[in-house]
């Protein structure tokens, strides 16, 4: 694995990680981008058997962090992973691969950014797109909503959140360093302030024009998901020419964070779909 710099906004310094598969070189790179809320997470957040497999099949993995709330503003978070999808493309060849085509892959708030980069004018589109327990808006009415599962945690105090916030652009966290400030925005009902702040909201809709023409499309959800409603998925789904949606029978939001058996099942058929969409 190889840790690589890019930079973003007003100079600040973002980190990526490489893994090269030496199985296929002419197959796409995955580019992913890991979820958390837009509060917290980091780049190395994919369990390594998951990513064993994927380099195994042949397919290299370019993961960012990115600007995190709410230190940093909703146009930064977004501006970080555009300028983490433009360093790639351009740097491609400098980092061994033998082309730029890659597979747009996100979890969580991850496919949520993914959403929103097929929103602008990429200068070259994604051949896939993986979407992981994702959604399509953060502004959904179920996700504006008090969620009963981070109602029954123990309260988190506005205090205890106000402890966690950093006075300098955080790009990256883990799970133990502040999960905590997250579940304090559910539990307040504060998470799209805490994201947009008191501006008028940025997040762009997905047009019809531009949902026609995305690409092939691999959904995977647990079907009783406590955090993102399951029926979001159903609602993209049904908006997309070319896609998939696999129902996980799970109670947990990220169902694969257990590496087992049934889960890297899950990935094995993950990526015999995607060599049949990919191949040339």
């Amino acid at each position: 694995m190889q840790t690589i710099n890019y930079i973003t906004g007003e100079e600040t310094t973002v980190r990526a990680s490489f893994w090269k598969s030496e199985v296929n070189v002419k197959k796409p790179t995955i580019f992913y981008i890991h979820g958390g809320g837009l509060i917290y997470g980091n780049r190395n957040d994919l369990p390594g058997p998951y990513v064993k497999l994927l380099l195994e099949s042949g397919y290299s993995l370019f993961s960012i962090d990115y600007c995190l709330a709410p230190e940093c503003s909703y146009s930064a978070i977004i501006q970080s992973v555009n300028d983490g999808l433009k360093f790639f493309l351009m740097n491609s060849k400098k980092i061994g691969l033998f082309n730029n085509d890659y597979i747009l892959f996100g979890r969580s708030a991850g496919a949520y950014l993914c959403l929103q980069l097929m929103t602008e004018n990429l200068s070259k589109k994604p051949m896939a797109f993986i979407d992981f327990y994702g959604f399509e808006s953060l502004l959904s009415a179920n996700l504006q909503r008090k969620n009963s599962m981070y109602a029954s945690y123990p309260k988190v105090t506005f205090a205890e959140a106000q402890s966690m916030i950093s006075t300098s652009p955080v790009t990256s966290s883990s799970v133990e360093e502040r999960f905590l400030l997250y579940v304090y925005a559910r539990q307040s009902n504060q998470w799209q302030k805490i994201i947009f702040k008191d501006t008028q909201s940025k997040e762009k809709q997905l047009s019809k024009s531009t949902l026609q023409s995305f690409p092939p499309t691999y959904m995977c959800q647990s079907s009783y998901d406590p955090d993102v409603p399951f029926i979001n998925s159903i609602m993209l789904k049904a908006k997309l020419p070319n896609s998939k949606l696999i129902p996980i029978n799970s109670k947990e939001h990220d169902f694969d964070r257990e590496v087992n058996e049934t889960n890297l099942d899950c990935y094995r058929k993950l990526i015999s779909w995607l060599d049949a969409v990919t191949e040339h």
